[in-house]
C-alpha cells in the first residue's frame, strides 16, 4: 500500500526532471497517490472485519485477499485514471499504471496461490525506480542498491516470521520486479 507513495517521494526527491515540477502539481498528485493508495483501501478495512471478509488484518491465506484485492484494484485504477486527467508528466502516470498492474497480477496469483505481497510490492518498487533510471538516463544505482538490500531484509523477516516460504517470498520480489519494470519499460 505505502509503496507507491514511496516512489513518488523518491521520484520528487532524486534530482530527476520529475523533482524540478512545480511544488503545487507535487502536492495535487501525491493527495491523489495517498488517497487511492492508503486512505480509501484502509478505509474499507473495518468493514472487511465486521462483515467477516477477513479474519485480520493479516489476510493469512490466499483466499482472504481476493475481495480487498479486487477493490485496492480498483481504487489505484480510479488513481491512475484521475493522474490521467492532470497535465503531468506521463511517467508519472505509467508509474501509477505499473502500480495498478502490479495489484492487478497480485490478485490473479491470490486466487490459486498465497504469495508475499510484502515482496511483490517492494519488488514492483525497485523495478520501478531501475526502470525509471533507465528511461530517463539518469544514475539512480545507489537509491535500487538501497532498495534492493530492503528487500533482503523484508524477505528476511517474512521467513523468519512464518509468514511464508521462500517460494512465496522469492516469486513475489521477482512478479513485482517484472510487472512494474516491464510496465514502465514498455510505456
Amino acid at each position: 500500500m505505502f509503496m507507491p507513495v514511496y516512489g513518488i517521494l523518491i521520484l520528487f526527491n532524486s534530482g530527476t526532471v520529475l523533482s524540478y515540477l512545480p511544488g503545487l502539481v507535487k502536492r495535487i498528485v501525491l493527495i491523489i497517490i495517498i488517497v487511492n493508495t492508503i486512505i480509501l483501501p484502509l478505509s474499507v478495512v473495518p468493514f472487511y472485519l465486521t462483515q467477516k471478509v477477513i479474519k485480520s488484518i493479516h489476510m493469512d491465506t490466499s483466499r482472504e485477499r481476493i475481495i480487498p484485492l479486487t477493490m485496492n484494484s480498483i481504487f489505484y485504477y480510479l488513481g491512475f485514471y484521475l493522474l490521467n486527467r492532470l497535465q503531468i508528466p506521463d511517467l508519472i502516470k505509467m508509474y501509477l499504471l505499473a502500480s495498478f498492474s502490479v495489484v492487478v497480477v497480485t490478485l490473479f496469483v491470490s486466487l490459486k496461490w498465497k504469495i508475499s505481497i510484502h515482496m511483490i510490492g517492494i519488488g514492483g518498487l525497485t523495478g520501478a525506480i531501475i526502470s525509471i533510471s533507465w528511461h530517463l538516463g539518469v544514475d539512480m544505482k545507489a537509491i535500487w542498491m538501497g532498495l534492493i538490500l530492503c528487500s533482503g531484509l523484508i524477505g528476511f523477516a517474512r521467513l523468519e516470521l512464518n509468514k511464508h516460504t521462500p517460494a512465496q517470498v522469492y516469486s513475489g520480489f521477482f512478479t513485482g520486479l517484472i510487472v512494474a519494470g516491464g510496465v514502465l519499460m514498455i510505456g
